[in-house]
């Protein structure tokens, strides 16, 4: 991923970079294939839900297949 991107990405901004749809992410996060961050302040009722940007890329990784060379005959 680019520099650009964020340190911490909403689920809307994760799923924009995954292109999948943010209950896409959401099932992600459920299924403990993305880790999450909150960021919400101690004490508070509603979470903030963050998603680090290492986690998508090892998320990437992780699904990511090398392509098998084709072998041609001589």
């Amino acid at each position: 991923m680019a520099d650009t991107v964020p340190l911490l990405l909403t689920v809307k901004q994760a799923a924009e970079a995954l292109g999948v749809s943010d209950d896409t992410v959401y099932r992600y996060i459920a299924d403990g294939d993305l880790d999450t961050t909150d960021v919400a302040r101690r004490g508070s009722v509603r979470a903030k839900t963050r998603i680090p940007r290492k986690s998508i890329e090892k998320f990437i990784a992780a699904r990511t297949r090398n392509a098998k060379r084709l072998r041609t005959a001589s």
